[in-house]
């Protein structure tokens, strides 16, 4: 009777069926008195305890797991003392109480989980907001009228982590609220989908917003809000009473040219925005897709890759300006891949640190070059060698105690090798990453700055560089029509770096008269195909050897 009255109050199917056999076999205990059914209630008890688990309930949990202890005690009783098998029952009658107490109190916690939901949402400062649900009706609402060419715009807001951690959540959001406002005002036109009461701007969550811009007037018209929007966004706000400035990005994909799915659309624009996060604004095509799908099939290769066999070391040389003879070789990683044929570093490396194999590879590239740079020195060939470093990896205790093992291990001397490093790493050091340069510095690892010229960087941290090499990329010198207005910002920080006492190297010379622009600027060094493209590093000596056949006059392959 206690089983049926439990079976009245419990909603779930699987807890029914479990009392209900629970229940049959206390019945024949009690009616057969025979012992082996204490197996089939064992089974039975056990079938309760997990279905409590599997709903989470700790009023369940407990009172099943008494009732289930309170079994084994009865029963070994019965086995060891004798005792009759029909006080089992009393398990059985305990283990209904759980019927009665659970299901209230569980049903209790749901309606005060949707009621703080509930408060949270109402007090929220973008409640006011349409939201993707809204959106996605709008949408759907706009194909099924009369099409016309649109294009879905996504906003995403950044800079606010920071912001969250200095003034606090509060003010955060309230900043998000001033940030949406001002977007939504810049949405005032009849070109702008409405969503509804006037609502033209949707949030997505989080710091991400979207609006449909027709584009039926006009063709470009979506870019031109966007730039409106992000211009507004740079403006300073004031909150309590500071001035803080925010960032903002956008995607847009055409709606025309894509599929009618709108969740489909969201995430293309989503992709475009994850592909290029140096970008301001970027606007989705099919490539994006197709990248993405190949990045899924290189993790999945790389989650088996094996270093040794597929990745290679290449290298190109670095020639001074004075003499033509080469200041070092630079060894560039390449994987050979089953597939796509070779792969030069940049293609694969974001890959690298997502597959969390940053580490791995750095220490392989060091163990490598360090056994190039062992057979140069048993040569008598004395050329430094410089490996690339993409992240912050090395700037940690583990990789600099590894750099050093590896040096003594090779019985290489102080310059062998280089370590090349974005400037970015560099112009955010705090106090344990210079600590960490410094540590590199006295093993004997030179250091030289990679890509000056490729992100924008503030010129007053230049002069604290305190490396021995510093890259200027391509980007600088391969626009010779701008010569005459680039050449004083270039050779300036050219001069501000030798007075420094560091080597200037100019990357991405393909011409004799990039060679002679670099000459001009004082620079110490150049890189480019003009001295040859990247060789494998399997034919380094015999490369080598060649080259001192010329009594160290280095002769590019176009003028030989």
């Amino acid at each position: 009777m206690a089983m049926i009255a439990s079976l009245f109050t419990i909603k779930n199917s699987g807890m029914k069926f479990s009392y209900l056999c629970i229940a049959a076999v206390g019945l024949a205990i009690l009616s057969l008195g025979t012992a082996w059914l204490a197996i089939l209630l064992a089974f039975g008890f056990c079938f309760h305890l997990w279905q409590a688990f599997e709903r989470s309930n700790w009023t369940m949990i407990i009172i099943s797991s008494f009732a289930s202890l309170l079994f084994v005690v009865l029963f070994s009783a019965h086995l060891l003392l004798a005792i009759p098998l029909f006080w089992i029952v009393i398990a059985i009658l305990f283990l209904a109480v759980a019927g009665f107490i659970s299901e209230d109190e569980l049903a209790e916690e749901v309606i005060v989980e949707d009621k703080a939901q509930e408060i949270f949402i109402e007090n929220s400062p973008l409640s006011s907001f349409a939201d993707r649900k809204k959106l996605r009706e709008g949408y759907y609402a706009w194909c099924d009228d009369t099409p016309i060419k649109a294009a879905l715009v996504i906003i995403r807001l950044e800079g606010f982590e920071q912001v969250n951690q200095q003034i606090g959540r509060d003010f955060g959001d309230l900043l998000l609220t001033q940030s949406a406002n001002r977007i939504k005002k810049l949405l005032e036109n009849d070109e702008i989908f409405d969503l509804g009461s006037q609502e033209k701007l949707a949030h997505l969550g989080g710091l991400n917003f979207a609006f449909i811009c027709s584009l039926a007037t006009q063709n470009h018209l979506h870019e031109h809000v966007i730039e409106h929007i992000l211009g507004a966004t740079l403006k300073p706000f004031n909150v309590a009473n500071c001035t803080v400035e925010v960032n903002a990005r956008a995607s847009y994909v055409d709606c025309g040219a894509q599929e009618n799915n709108f969740d489909d659309l969201i995430s293309y624009a989503y992709l475009a925005l994850d592909s290029h996060p140096q970008r301001k604004v970027v606007p989705y095509h099919q490539q994006m897709m197709v990248e993405q799908l190949e990045q899924q099939a290189r993790l999945k290769e790389l989650a088996n890759i094996d270093f040794s066999s597929e990745l290679e070391l290449y290298f190109q040389p670095i020639i001074r300006n004075d003499d033509g003879k080469i200041e070092f070789l630079e060894l560039l990683l390449r994987w050979q891949h089953p597939k796509q044929g070779i792969l030069s570093a940049n293609r694969f490396i974001d890959d690298i640190r997502i597959a969390g194999l940053a580490y791995p590879l750095a220490t392989f590239v060091i163990e490598r070059a360090a056994e190039l740079a062992m057979a140069l020195r048993i040569e008598g060939i004395a050329i430094p060698l410089s490996i690339n470093v993409f992240g912050p990896e090395m700037l940690n205790e583990e990789f600099v105690e590894f750099v050093d093992r590896i040096i003594s291990e090779h019985q290489l001397e102080a310059g062998d090798l280089i370590v090349e490093c974005p400037l970015h790493i560099f112009t955010n050091l705090d106090n344990r990453g210079r600590a960490m340069i410094a540590r590199l510095n006295n093993i004997g690892l030179k250091v030289c700055v990679d890509g000056l010229g490729d992100n924008p960087v503030l010129l007053s941290k230049l002069p604290n560089l305190a490396v021995e090499y510093i890259k200027v990329a391509p980007s600088l010198t391969a626009d010779f029509s701008n010569q005459n207005n680039i050449r004083s910002l270039i050779s300036g920080m050219v001069e501000m770096h030798n007075q420094q006492k560091t080597k200037v190297i100019f990357e991405g010379v393909e011409t004799f008269e990039q060679l002679r622009f670099v000459k001009s600027l004082n620079a110490y060094a150049a890189q480019g195909y003009y001295f040859g493209h990247p060789l494998s590093s399997i034919g380094l000596m015999s490369w080598l050897k060649q080259w001192q056949l010329t009594q160290g006059e280095y002769i590019p392959p176009t003028s030989r």
